[in-house]
């Protein structure tokens, strides 16, 4: 009987002769080159919901002053601030990817930046809104340094962003103006701030605020900061809203395109060191960021990681921040630059004066 099972026996292959092998022939390499090249165009053309931050352009801020009615001295050293750079457009895919691998750009979600709604003209108006206040005060904290007095009114705290759960999202708006609590006027960001911190986290507190040229009241239970534990907070970013000065001679400021409120300090420094017979910066390259208060405190900034790649980029020796930004930017420096930290512009100024001349 014959076994049906049995294996088929193959003979086995020409001695010296290699096993056959698979070509890629030129048609499956176009293949592979045509469906790269897709992806390549798809990935270059689908965005997803993210921004990138990087460092922008540096100003020497001296530059862009001028002064009429008044002595004016030129400097020998020099004066930087900086700033961040951020299109509201959102990446595509393939600059996400590009993003992800510059260790000076950081990747945030596009609503965590941009209220939804707002328009690049929008926020691009609300900026240079930001960065003229900011000026103005800059100018005013100057003058007082150098003993001129100046006449000031403030118009309230305007308000750029509301935290996603805070105790103010849904009752307060971006472009609010904050002009009282309880009753008591507001005419500047400082004495909002120190009326929240008066306050108790779970307290309800009464917002007058000024939204499309009327007046409001609106009531608001604080809540707590998450970096500062005990710390009462609305749940807002907000900025001087404006202020009627009265100033004994012209200062003026061109900042072309540049917005927001983060160059403050360093105006004010470039100000008062204009108007100074004897030079603040004593030869050295200073670069710094930090908002100005009419009190002359200096407050947080954002992107302070870019600032700190930028102000190395430049070749600053030293880089000026504030408080509450030391770590961040002193851990981007890398040892590539000196930080400072400081919390008012006197203290700045007290720094300067004592750097040796070059």
């Amino acid at each position: 009987m014959t076994d049906v099972l049995t294996p088929i026996e193959y003979p086995p292959p020409p001695e010296g002769e290699p096993p056959r092998r698979r070509r890629i022939t030129p048609g499956v390499v176009a293949v592979g080159l045509l469906l790269f090249g897709f992806l390549l165009i798809m990935a270059a053309g689908i965005r997803v919901p993210f921004l990138a931050t990087s460092p922008g352009p540096v100003t020497e801020v001296h530059g862009i002053i001028s002064v009429d009615g008044a002595d004016s001295y030129d400097p020998a050293g020099e004066l930087f601030f900086l700033t961040i750079s951020r299109p509201i457009e959102s990446l595509t895919i393939l600059e996400l990817f590009e993003a992800w691998r510059d260790p000076a750009v950081d990747v945030v979600d596009r609503d965590s930046v941009v209220p939804p709604g707002q328009t690049s003209d929008e926020r691009r108006l609300q900026n240079l809104e930001l960065m003229m206040n900011s000026q103005q005060i800059a100018v005013a904290v100057a003058l007082d340094r150098l003993g001129v007095e100046v006449g000031v009114v403030g118009t309230g705290a305007l308000v750029a962003e509301v935290l996603e759960g805070s105790g103010g999202f849904g009752i307060v708006e971006v472009n609010d103006i904050v002009v009282a609590l309880d009753g008591a006027d507001l005419q500047f960001v400082q004495e909002l701030i120190n009326a929240v911190r008066a306050k108790e986290v779970g307290d309800t507190v009464t917002l007058t605020i000024s939204r499309d040229n009327e007046l409001i009241d609106r009531q608001v239970v604080l809540g707590e900061s998450e970096t500062d534990p005990g710390l009462p907070i609305i749940g807002i970013s907000v900025a001087d809203a404006g202020a009627a000065f009265d100033f004994p001679f012209d200062v003026n400021i061109d900042a072309g395109s540049v917005g927001g409120s983060s160059a403050g300090m360093m105006l004010s420094l470039a100000v008062y060191n204009t108007l100074t017979e004897g030079d603040i910066t004593h030869g050295h390259r200073i670069a710094g960021t930090g908002t100005i208060s009419t009190d002359g405190s200096v407050g947080r900034i954002g992107g302070i990681k870019q600032k700190t790649f930028a102000a190395v980029g430049v070749g600053a020796e030293y880089m000026l921040v504030p408080e509450g930004d030391f770590e961040a930017a002193f851990e981007a420096a890398h040892g590539k630059i000196q930080v400072i930290s400081v919390s008012t512009i006197d203290d700045a100024l007290e720094f300067l004066e004592s750097l040796p001349p070059v």
